[in-house]
């Protein structure tokens, strides 16, 4: 970071502490000595309604404190105002925030240490906090969470565009963080038993857990439109690598198919992709942007569309759509990890001729679309918060 930046983070925080008078972590008070304290960690302040991986991250913070724990959450750089914030604060979470008792989460540590374990979300927290927290708490137990293998991720975009550089410095930099650093942790949490498997090359099989996303269904399928009630595809998706090259892939080869057959079907994309695209090249896609609650969205559309052609990990749209009774139409790589058949849970297609006859299909097909939104309680089952309770009592 330059002098400059340094100077202008220096001035904002020491205004915003005067402007808030924050004397204190948020809801500190809440600390009791006689329960087992895990502090969460993450690089970014996890925001539940905009990505899946912050949401399974509220789910497992949610879970430990029904478990009894207490939970600490921190991001640099957050204050007490922030509506991430208050809702951690809403449900009874510590929240490390900029303040005027400690100068940096370091410094709070350093003072109060009764830390049973330190959960690093994503390789670039394990990047930044692992080694000055280690020093500061050496008895703690550190849990490594994935959230996907990055490196995977990067090796399999590399294949699509060998001549990208930064692709093979991503690549090399993740896969030192992932198979040298997060071996020497205490636990290492993967995302799918498939991820398990990989990462077994490279660390004791014993510490690897699978924790996956967590989903159980938001309505009753009863609420959701009828096969003949509901109409148009959605795309969901942030600025994550893979969501662009999907909305590419979706845009330039396989709604071209489709059109040529059924001109009238409609593609709306959910997120913030647009902050990565020039949406004057997509014209006959509508963006939404970032929708508070994509309900009714997921209820009136007819076909949820996921062509990643890389990608790691389990994809959290997928598991979305199974909450909503949703039929999908996904890749190899969306459905990976997820334990879905194809033509009973979704419907798998890896190219654009392949991808665009499943979407025209499960359009007119009625007993197909049936069979997919019928099925999606089954989808559900091994994302259930019971089965990933279960889990995390065992660590």
């Amino acid at each position: 970071m330059g002098i400059l930046k340094k100077l202008k983070k220096h001035f904002r925080r020491k205004e915003k502490l005067k402007e808030l008078k924050t004397q204190d972590i948020v809801n500190i008070s809440l600390y009791d000595s006689s329960k087992k304290t895990i502090l969460f960690a993450s690089r970014d302040f996890p925001s539940h309604d905009k990505d899946s991986g912050s949401n399974r991250l509220k789910e497992i913070i949610l879970i430990y404190k029904g478990l009894g724990y207490n939970c600490i959450l921190f991001a640099p750089n957050m204050f007490e105002d922030d509506s991430y914030v208050k809702f951690y604060q809403k449900h009874n979470v510590i929240v490390f925030v900029e303040n005027n008792k400690y100068k940096t989460i370091y410094n709070f540590l350093s003072s109060f240490k009764n830390v049973d374990f330190v959960w690093l979300n994503g390789p670039l927290a394990l990047n930044l906090f692992y080694k000055k927290m280690k020093s500061i708490l050496p008895p703690t137990k550190f849990i490594y969470d994935m959230v996907d293998i990055h490196f995977l991720r990067y090796k399999r975009a590399i294949e699509i565009e060998p001549n990208r550089i930064s692709l093979k410095k991503n690549y090399k930099h993740f896969f030192r963080l992932e198979t040298i650093v997060a071996p020497q942790l205490d636990y290492i949490i993967a995302i799918s038993d498939k991820e398990k498997e990989i990462m077994s090359q490279y660390a004791d099989k014993n510490k690897i857990i699978t924790i996956s996303n967590i989903h159980y269904p938001k309505i009753d399928v009863s609420e959701r439109k009828s096969f003949n009630e509901s109409k148009g595809i959605i795309f969901i998706g942030s600025i994550h690598e893979p969501n662009i090259d999907a909305v590419k892939f979706l845009y330039d080869k396989i709604m071209p198919l489709v059109w040529k057959e059924n001109p009238e079907l409609e593609v709306s994309v959910i997120g913030n992709v647009a902050d990565k695209l020039d949406i004057k090249q997509y014209p006959k896609f509508k963006f939404l942007g970032f929708v508070e609650s994509i309900e009714e969205h997921f209820i009136n559309s007819k076909i949820m569309v996921a062509p990643l052609r890389f990608g790691a990990g389990v994809k959290g749209k997928i598991g979305q759509a199974f909450e909503y009774f949703f039929p999908v139409v996904t890749t190899d790589i969306g459905a990976e990890g997820m334990k879905l058949i194809d033509k009973k849970n979704v419907l798998i297609a890896n190219n654009e001729k392949s991808f665009a006859e499943a979407i025209l299909q499960l359009n007119n097909n009625e007993e197909l679309w049936n069979t997919l939104r019928d099925h999606s309680i089954d989808s559900l089952k091994p994302f259930s918060i019971e089965e990933v309770s279960s889990t995390l009592k065992k660590i």
